[in-house]
């Protein structure tokens, strides 16, 4: 059975959300604050609270996974060789950079504002600050660029299968819930054959990745040959459940 690493990202999220909680802690009460005390205590504490909602997301996937390995309402189960594996790779590699992107825009525009306004209005060691914080939106930046390739990585040598279930699905070794409280599953669409493109199961997703931003992203699950009526069966299925999902949201009654 696939192995389900989402459960070691969960634990190392937290060892993280606890090493930045003592540095936020050390820096705020043993390092002047006009240096760049203030900056380190602002810097690890957000980390923490990234760390934390990151275990959270982490711990909701792992369970989500679980249940789909383990057989939980599933819809199909399509194995694949080396080298569909590696056209899909591709594809999801060019789908998380532009993610990453998006990602990085928001977070790495805050800290612009706020080492702006520590530069302009507290002083020298405001610049101080201020420079710090610009030196780690570019380190975020370095990351939001070499984190696709390093995917890019990890799918090529995952295991190529593709689990489709109630809750969601797991796919190069990942897993993606139809619901969680930074994605949702939108939209699922059976896409037929075009030349060498194979049929496509895609299920389209929106990640939230700030207040009122969403980033929409697809995952596209080649479809072997033979299993085009089920991967059309599927996308029907998911969409109404969709449908009755926006229709109970908004207090309407599905037709009898």
């Amino acid at each position: 059975m696939m192995e389900n690493t989402q459960w070691k990202w969960c634990y190392r999220s937290l060892f993280s959300t606890a090493i930045f909680a003592i540095i936020c802690i050390y820096a705020f009460y043993f390092i002047d604050g006009m240096s760049v005390g203030y900056a380190i205590a602002f810097l690890s504490f957000f980390l923490a609270v990234t760390g934390v909602a990151v275990a959270a997301l982490f711990f909701h996937r792992a369970r989500v996974m679980d249940s789909i390995l383990n057989g939980t309402c599933l819809l199909a189960h399509w194995i694949y060789s080396a080298e569909e594996a590696e056209q899909s790779a591709r594809r999801e590699y060019a789908n998380y950079q532009e993610r990453n992107r998006a990602m990085f825009l928001v977070i790495g525009g805050m800290l612009v504002l706020v080492a702006l306004a520590m530069m302009i209005f507290a002083g020298e060691e405001g610049f101080i600050t201020g420079a710090f914080l610009l030196a780690f939106m570019v380190f975020l930046f370095i990351v939001s660029r070499a984190m696709p390739a390093i995917a890019l990585k990890y799918a090529q040598h995952s295991p190529r299968e593709a689990y489709i279930a109630e809750k969601g699905i797991v796919y190069e070794g990942a897993v993606y819930p139809f619901h969680s409280f930074l994605m949702r599953m939108e939209a699922a669409t059976f896409q037929k054959r075009t030349g060498k493109k194979p049929a496509l199961l895609i299920f389209s997703f929106t990640q939230f990745v700030g207040l009122n931003i969403r980033s929409p992203f697809d995952i596209e699950i080649p479809v072997p040959e033979g299993e085009e009526e089920l991967a059309s069966k599927i996308a029907e299925r998911e969409m109404n459940a969709v449908a009755r999902e926006l229709c109970a949201g908004q207090g309407i009654l599905e037709p009898l």
